[in-house]
């Protein structure tokens, strides 16, 4: 889910967003900080989640290991890009599609 884009022409007043799949709420994000180009957020899960986890969990683990390789990364971004994810933030803004995020336990991080 790597998104093509900043932060440009979006509002910090979009707090906190709906993690998505299809018309399912997986989670909620609730902003916590920003470090550019990284918005640091509060996860909360919903039951939906469960089916979810191992993916996102294998995908930070690759990305965030010494060992990785290109293939392995690959692999765990097409298994995060093949849930269909999306962020629709509380606020009404428009929904974000485009964006590369990580979950670990409840802190997440995204960035679109």
């Amino acid at each position: 889910m790597y998104g093509a884009g900043g932060v440009e022409g979006r509002a910090v007043s979009d707090r906190s967003w709906r993690l998505m799949q299809g018309d399912t709420q997986v989670g909620t994000l609730v902003l916590d900080h920003i470090d550019q180009p990284w918005f640091h957020c509060r996860f909360t899960a919903t039951p939906a989640w469960e089916p979810l986890r191992p993916a996102m969990e294998a995908w930070t683990r690759v990305v965030d290991s010494d060992y990785s390789n290109e293939l392995q990364i690959t692999q765990a971004c097409e298994a995060v890009d093949a849930l269909r994810l999306t962020l629709l933030p509380v606020s009404g803004s428009d929904q974000i599609d485009d964006f590369l995020i990580h979950v670990e336990g409840d802190a997440a991080r995204f960035r679109y």
